[in-house]
């Protein structure tokens, strides 16, 4: 979370910069209706060499459970698949998250299995969930 202009700043500052690499893929995600962005979806590791990419997105609370982030990421996916050619595209998702975990299975990935203990939250530790989607059960997907 971040609570200063500044602390904002930076954040936008590096993600513009780094658009001049090759290998940078981050979008806006925008309410269709009124032109406010509403969070972001990115592919924020990217493997060319063995063609696979992991999505991250993360969508402002006032729009969350409204289908937004399902909607970007079933995009992100196919322009993975279509303009990156990649085969594999992965998404994670902390073990608490029920939210993320349906946005996930709507998008068709499949579960890889769980990094357990991974974060410490609140005191707690937290589960690391692992999905995957491939290019052909995407493609069946259509």
């Amino acid at each position: 979370m971040y609570s200063t202009k500044d602390e904002v700043k930076g954040l936008l500052d590096k993600y513009i910069g780094s658009y001049e690499k090759n290998d940078y893929y981050r979008w806006a995600v925008v309410e269709k209706t009124t032109g406010e962005c509403i969070g972001q979806i990115a592919y924020f590791l990217v493997d060319s060499k063995n063609h696979f990419a992991e999505i991250e997105y993360c969508i402002g609370s006032d729009f969350q459970c409204k289908g937004f982030a399902t909607e970007a990421t079933k995009a992100v996916i196919a322009y993975g698949f279509d303009r990156m050619n990649l085969h594999k595209v992965q998404i994670c998702t902390k073990t608490i998250n029920e939210p993320s975990k349906r946005v996930i299975e709507k998008c068709g990935f499949v579960y890889e299995g769980t990094l357990r203990d991974y974060f410490y939250m609140n005191g707690e530790y937290v589960g690391r969930l692992y999905f995957s989607i491939l290019r052909n059960e995407f493609e069946t997907m259509e």
